[in-house]
């Protein structure tokens, strides 16, 4: 069963998605979505490197794209001000 939120997101272009979210009482990943597990090399057993796997819970890659945004309105819904210059010297 999907956990659906609205999520802001600037990349490409701002807009508001309705994506899936980690089930919050999820007993293998504890609502986190997923887990990491750090691995090592078979003959040295040194560090080699860490794999990131996502719970069944949840599917990152679902998500519906709602409402695109504006650039100028996302600047503003995100209280972003032009900044104010002064012209007096720095005394």
């Amino acid at each position: 069963m999907a956990h659906l939120r609205l999520q802001y997101v600037d990349w490409p272009r701002p807009a508001v998605w309705l994506t899936d979210a980690p089930a919050p009482k999820c007993p293998d990943c504890q609502g986190r979505g997923g887990w990491t597990e750090d691995y090592g090399d078979y003959n040295t057993g040194e560090y080699a490197g860490t794999e990131h796997f996502h719970c069944t819970c949840w599917n990152p890659a679902l998500a519906l794209r709602v409402l695109p945004v504006p650039r100028w309105a996302a600047r503003r819904w995100l209280g972003w001000t032009e900044p104010v210059y002064s012209t007096e010297p720095p005394f």
